[in-house]
């Protein structure tokens, strides 16, 4: 059944979107004053916060971004070396929840998911899933392109794509003391720990530049446990195309 490659080929392209809004890069910048990030340029600190981001043991992602109309969210949790868990939705389209450890993947479109995206077969999908998760190998091509978003590297690559960046003034964000950094071309702003090491603390669009708005906040260090689910509760993917 082709069900199993249209749903992956739609939520790559969710994701992708979702982690659009996180567009951060290029050069410009200062500062001054007592600030710890003050000796860095905003290209500096960025990377920086990326570099944590990437080196961290483990960490949360969760938001929502509004693109073409439609609400895309995200929340998954990363573990370094492992893989991640969550799910990633398309509004009134459904939602794909997910768990990737190692190189083994099991994949769980909603009934919802399949109706929109499975077409006329999705009923059969449907009464041959009956909620469960398909189990597939991360080889396989399928699989591949929608747990890409488990890939730290692939996804933090939009954080810094070329772009004229900017400093603001420090401010709060939760109650902890943040920096914004502000992409000029792209609209998004990069809020960070205003700390020597500082760390991403929330992403943000408001401004509608490439084409949505929203916010993505993470939780850098926060624990995050890679269970698989039970074989009752799983099937062989091969019949999706996984």
């Amino acid at each position: 059944m082709r069900a199993g490659r249209r749903a992956a080929l739609a939520l790559t392209a969710a994701a992708a979107a979702c982690l659009a809004v996180a567009g951060c890069g290029g050069g410009g910048g200062g500062g001054g004053g007592s600030d710890p990030l003050s000796g860095m340029s905003a290209k500096q600190v960025v990377a920086t916060a990326v570099g944590d981001l990437k080196s961290a043991s483990s960490f949360t992602m969760t938001g929502d971004v509004n693109q073409s109309g439609e609400t895309l969210g995200v929340d998954l949790g990363y573990v370094k070396g492992k893989g991640c868990a969550g799910t990633v939705s398309e509004g009134s389209k459904g939602s794909i929840a997910f768990v990737v450890i190692g190189n083994t993947a099991w994949i769980k479109p909603s009934d919802k998911f399949l109706e929109s995206s499975a077409g006329s077969q999705a009923a059969a999908a449907i009464a041959l899933l009956k909620g469960r998760y398909l189990k597939g190998s991360t080889s396989n091509s399928n699989v591949a392109s929608l747990t890409a978003v488990c890939d730290v590297n692939q996804m933090t690559k939009f954080f810094t794509e070329t772009g004229t960046l900017t400093k603001g003034k420090v401010t709060t964000a939760g109650g902890v003391p943040v920096l914004p950094i502000t992409d000029k071309t792209k609209g998004g702003t990069m809020d960070v720990t205003d700390s020597s090491t500082p760390q991403i603390v929330q992403i943000t669009n408001t401004t509608g530049q490439g084409g949505s708005t929203g916010q993505i906040k993470f939780g850098v260090g926060k624990q995050v446990t890679l269970t698989a689910p039970p074989a009752s509760q799983t099937m062989d993917g091969s019949a999706f195309g996984f």
